[in-house]
């Protein structure tokens, strides 16, 4: 008896010893239905009912009708379903409501690879939820940062998963409690030691060295990649906005930064996420002749959503203008470094700078550190630092501080260090070092 004809026999107070047994079944399947927390859904085109299994967030369960769905369902649900759930049942779940916050598909192909390495068949991960105490939570997290050996940015990184799902769990009313917010740290992090200027910048030497060096491999073949680097010295633009510049972008003097040239793992691009932006043309695939596993996109956005305008320098618009007569008839939606059917990629932009400083015999300095050259040079030439900030496309300061070093050399360096002195009166600094009554250097 289905659900309309039990309400017309209570209407007609028709109601026999069948008739109560269906009414009791009809009230197990309202029971079963509010248990279960995925949605039910109905196939017009197949003719059946749909849902996920209550244990598997990925498998279905299929029934011709509703009725006999709930039925399929009720083994599992007639005990309460959240005092068996473990974390690990509840990820894939907590997945797809994370993908439908986030604009970007990069965030949950974090979480998957993150998943995979710290967090997949293990014992705390296959506990039940609603067992787990702080003191398991403790244990848990204080052996995962010994065991990885996990700086204090890390742990703040990867423990991601377990809160967030934590805090869906209460969210979803599976735990009356959530304890991941009481964990204390007593284990020491990994010290990091902030990495110095020799290393992250390309000093004044190297800064001259290396745009020599790609100027005269320009003049030897001629093509548009290595002016590429050299402007971009000049703009600090991340190597994939760089990629993605087109000439419409070019505004008086300023350039538009708009989009952004992306690497994905053709795995990577079966996430929803990704499928959706694909179809929305958010997200346009170049092409792939070769099959490689990573595959080069170019978005409609940056890194962090938001567009920017760049100020054009004399020395960067003097390489725009060599740009332009190398491209006489280009339109404004062609790409400025599209040459001979082929786009630069991001990994041909670190190939000539790994080139670059073979020639010049310096260790290896990829696309970045050209971007924290950018910075730390106007920092040291008193640009401030948030237009430097607005420059970089960062959103906040303190990004922006950990892009600045020292990119002098030393000799460089120790003269303004002087100079920072050098106002001072030499009868001053002699009377403050010597009194009247001691010895100068001139007379000892």
């Amino acid at each position: 008896m289905t659900q309309i004809e039990l309400e017309k026999s209570l209407h007609n107070d028709t109601i026999d010893m069948d008739t109560v047994a269906d009414l009791e079944k009809m009230i197990e399947r309202k029971k079963i239905e509010k248990l279960h927390r995925y949605k039910i859904f109905y196939n017009e085109k197949r003719d059946a009912w749909y849902t996920c299994h209550p244990l598997n967030y990925k498998r279905r369960i299929q029934r011709k009708t509703k009725e006999e769905l709930l039925d399929a369902l009720a083994p599992f649900l007639t005990v309460e379903i959240g005092n068996d759930m473990t974390l690990t049942d509840l990820y894939p779940e907590w997945l797809d409501y994370k993908s439908q916050l986030t604009n970007s598909p990069n965030t949950i192909a974090v979480h998957e690879k993150h998943w995979n390495k710290y967090f997949k068949d293990t014992s705390l991960f296959l506990k039940p939820i609603s067992t787990i105490t702080l003191k398991d939570l403790n244990l848990w997290a204080n052996a995962l940062i010994k065991k990885w050996d996990l700086s204090s940015k890390q742990w703040q990184t990867i423990k991601t998963i377990p809160k967030q799902i934590f805090e869906y769990a209460y969210m979803s009313e599976y735990i009356q409690h959530n304890s991941f917010p009481e964990i204390k740290i007593t284990v020491k992090f990994r010290q990091v030691i902030k990495k110095s200027g020799e290393t992250q910048t390309y000093n004044s030497e190297e800064f001259e060295k290396i745009l020599q060096d790609l100027y005269s491999s320009f003049q030897e073949k001629g093509e548009k990649r290595f002016l590429a680097i050299i402007l971009n010295f000049y703009l600090g633009l991340r190597a994939g906005e760089l990629a993605a510049l087109q000439w419409g972008d070019i505004v008086e003097n300023h350039i538009h930064i708009q989009r952004e040239m992306v690497c994905i793992n053709s795995r990577d691009l079966e996430i929803d996420a990704f499928q959706a932006q694909i179809r929305t043309g958010e997200l346009e695939l170049l092409p792939n002749p070769k099959n490689n596993k990573n595959i080069y996109a170019i978005t409609n956005h940056t890194k962090t959503h938001k567009e920017r305008y760049v100020p054009i320098i004399s020395q960067a618009a003097n390489v725009i203008q060599i740009l332009k007569k190398l491209s006489p008839c280009h339109k404004a939606s062609d790409y400025i470094f599209y040459e001979n059917g082929k786009y630069m990629t991001l990994r041909s932009i670190n190939s000539m700078l790994e080139r670059a400083c073979d020639h010049i015999d310096i260790d290896t300095k990829r696309s970045h550190i050209i971007r924290k050259t950018y910075a730390s040079r106007l920092a040291a030439s008193g640009y401030p630092v948030d237009a430097i900030r607005s420059n970089l496309g960062h959103s906040n300061l303190a990004t922006t501080y950990g892009y600045l070093y020292n990119p002098l050399t030393a000799s460089e360096s120790l003269l303004i260090m002087e100079k920072a002195f050098s106002d001072l009166s030499q009868q001053v600094t002699t009377t403050f070092l010597f009194p009247h009554n001691a010895k100068t250097p001139e007379t000892l």
